[in-house]
């Protein structure tokens, strides 16, 4: 059914000015950012489209996973409407992230880890980061220092402290993610862990700790007492 279809008290515009967003439907509310239909479906059918077009996952999730060209392999969606549709996942996601960066707070590793978890929640492949602190424990710089495959990423000793040197760090916290969600560390996790910490050690720049999250879990070396 098309939008001009639909009696007006139920048009997703104006069911949301006169009862508030709140009250639309997943698919209304996709509905009212696309705006417009095709001549074959109408805006809230499309929407619906949109949110069961991955093959996995389905509804408000779904928009995190879909490509560009997912999108306008659908009828109806052109390249106007697959921007609306991405902007709008990339604007959650960037919400959900500064409300966690404002309440981050690098003494806690369990801090640490939730703004990451957000951070790293649609990753397909395994990113390192290195956050590099002053004297003060102030964060001077976030870096990523690769993204490998689905399975591990990996990075020189001496790629980290080129980083720390460059940006007068005192202190270091690596992070890395799981995207398979088991954080567990693995052997080389460990080994590569305590070899930076080592070489750190030797020019007097401290790895505090080495945090790999994954689905909602996280594991803390230095909880953990590993460093």
């Amino acid at each position: 059914m098309l939008i001009r279809e639909i009696a007006d008290c139920e048009r997703p515009y104006e069911k949301a000015v006169k009862n508030g967003v709140e009250c639309l439907s997943d698919a209304e509310l996709l509905a009212v950012i696309i705006k417009t239909g095709s001549k074959e479906h109408g805006a809230i059918d499309l929407a619906n489209m949109i949110l069961n077009s991955h093959y996995y996952y389905k509804g408000l999730t779904a928009l995190h996973y879909i490509s560009r060209e997912n999108l306008l392999n659908i009828n109806g969606i052109g390249h106007t409407k697959a921007t609306q549709v991405l902007a709008i996942a990339e604007l959650a996601f960037r919400m959900t992230k500064q409300n966690l960066r404002d309440e981050l707070c690098f003494d806690n590793p369990w801090s640490i880890a939730q703004y990451y978890i957000e951070e790293c929640r649609y990753l397909t492949k395994e990113r390192l980061y290195l956050l590099m602190f002053n004297n003060a424990n102030i964060l001077i710089k976030e870096v990523i220092l690769s993204e490998g495959t689905v399975n591990k990423s990996l990075v020189s000793n001496r790629e980290i402290y080129i980083q720390a040197l460059k940006y007068e760090a005192v202190n270091i916290i690596l992070v890395h993610n799981h995207p398979s969600g088991n954080v567990e560390p693995s052997r080389s996790d460990i080994e590569a862990t305590i070899s930076v910490l080592e070489a750190g050690q030797m020019i007097d720049i401290k790895l505090l700790d080495h945090i790999i999250v994954g689905g909602n879990n996280y594991f803390s070396m230095h909880e953990s007492e590993i460093i």
